[in-house]
C-alpha cells in the first residue's frame, strides 16, 4: 500500500469510540465534573454528528446494563468483576463501554434488545388530565392529556422515560448529573434548562425555552443525527431526520399555553384545531367536508370545554354542530 494511501475507516470509528467512552467515564464517574467539562463535552459532541452517535449509544447501552444490573443482582456484578480484570488501570477507557456491553452479551441480552421494564415511578394523566410532578432533585415535570412517563431521579441519577404524550420540564441545575429523556428512540440531555417534550406517532418534537440541551438519536438500525439546542429552538425528529428552527418567544407561549389550560390558535385551519382539541376530550370533534376544514380561525378555546369551540363555529361562521352522542359534527 502506497504512502497516500486512505486513512482506514474502522480505526477512525474505533479512535472515537474511544474518545466518546472516555467522556462517558469522566462525566459518570468522576467527582470532579464540572460545567466548563460539560460545556467542553458539548463542543466535542458538535464537532461531528458520528462524536453524538458514538456518544449517545454508548451511553444508552450503560444505561441498560444498569437497569439489567437491578434484575441480576449478583450474577451481573460478578460477571462485571470479571470483565473489568481485562482491562487494567492503564488500558483503552472504551473498557468503560465494551465492558457493559460485554456483561449485557453475558447474561443472554443482545446489545440493542429493548430493555424490561425500567426503575423509578410511574406517573400519568388521563384524556383531559393534567399533574404537575415534583420530583426529589428540585425538578419538575408538567404532563399534558393522555401523557405517560417514567421517572427515576436518585444520586448520581437523572433519568426520564416518556412512553406517550406530552410534557414540560423544569429541571434544576446539576453539573454532575445531567438530566435524561429518552423518547421513541431519542435522547435528549441537559445541565438545568426547561423544555417540553412532545411524542407524535413516527414524529418526537422538543422546544427549549432556556439554558442548554442536546437531543440525539439512539435507536439502532437508523441514522445517526444529533443536535444541541439553545433557547427559542424547536427540533422535530423522526427516525431518519432532524430539522432545528427559531421560533420567538410570543409563538412559544401559544404552543405552551396547553400548561395553562388554554389553547391558542392563530389563523388556524378548522380541521386542525378539531384534531389538537381532540387530544382532550373523549367526545370527538368531526369536521365535515374540506372547505369546512379550510376555514381559518383565530381564537383561545379552554382546554377543558370543546364545546367553546363549537358555539364559535357556529354563531362565527354559521356552521351546523349536530351532537351525535360521543362525536360532534361540523358542517356548512
Amino acid at each position: 500500500m502506497s504512502d497516500n494511501a486512505l486513512p482506514n475507516r474502522k480505526d477512525d470509528a474505533t479512535a472515537i469510540e474511544e474518545r466518546a467512552a472516555d467522556w462517558l467515564q469522566r462525566r459518570r464517574y468522576w467527582k470532579g465534573w464540572s460545567e466548563a467539562d460539560q460545556k467542553a463535552l458539548d463542543a466535542w459532541l458538535a464537532e461531528s454528528m458520528n462524536h453524538a452517535v458514538a456518544f449517545w449509544r454508548l451511553e444508552a447501552t450503560l444505561d441498560r446494563a444498569e437497569r439489567l444490573s437491578a434484575l441480576h443482582g449478583e450474577q451481573f456484578q460478578r460477571r462485571a468483576d470479571k470483565s473489568s480484570k481485562r482491562y487494567p488501570g492503564g488500558a483503552l477507557r472504551l473498557a468503560v463501554a465494551v465492558g457493559v456491553v460485554a456483561v449485557a452479551a453475558a447474561i443472554g441480552y443482545p446489545m440493542w434488545r429493548p430493555a424490561p421494564q425500567p426503575a423509578g415511578q410511574f406517573y400519568a394523566t388521563g384524556i383531559g388530565g393534567r399533574a404537575t410532578v415534583q420530583l426529589t432533585d428540585g425538578s419538575s415535570i408538567e404532563l399534558n392529556t393522555n401523557t405517560a412517563i417514567r421517572a427515576d431521579v436518585r444520586a448520581g441519577r437523572r433519568y426520564v422515560s416518556i412512553e406517550k404524550g406530552e410534557a414540560f420540564f423544569d429541571i434544576v441545575h446539576n453539573a454532575k448529573s445531567p438530566f435524561v429523556v429518552d423518547v421513541d428512540g431519542h435522547r435528549i440531555t441537559d445541565l438545568g434548562t426547561k423544555f417540553a417534550v412532545r411524542d407524535e406517532p413516527g414524529r418526537v418534537e422538543v422546544t427549549l425555552l432556556e439554558g442548554r440541551a442536546s437531543i440525539a438519536s439512539v435507536r439502532p438500525g437508523t441514522q445517526g443525527h444529533s443536535a444541541i439546542l439553545t433557547p427559542g429552538d424547536v427540533a422535530v425528529a423522526t427516525a431518519d431526520s432532524l430539522s432545528v428552527e427559531q421560533r420567538l418567544k410570543p409563538t412559544l407561549a401559544k404552543e405552551l399555553s396547553w400548561r395553562h389550560g388554554l389553547l391558542v390558535f392563530d389563523g388556524a385551519k378548522l380541521s386542525d384545531v378539531a384534531e389538537e382539541l381532540n387530544r382532550y376530550s373523549s367526545e370527538k370533534i368531526v369536521v365535515a367536508g374540506d372547505e369546512t376544514g379550510k376555514l381559518t380561525i383565530d381564537a383561545s378555546v379552554p382546554t377543558d370545554d370543546v364545546r367553546a369551540f363549537t358555539r364559535v363555529a357556529r354563531e362565527v361562521f354559521g356552521l351546523h354542530v349536530q351532537d351525535r352522542g360521543n362525536e360532534i359534527v361540523i358542517s356548512r
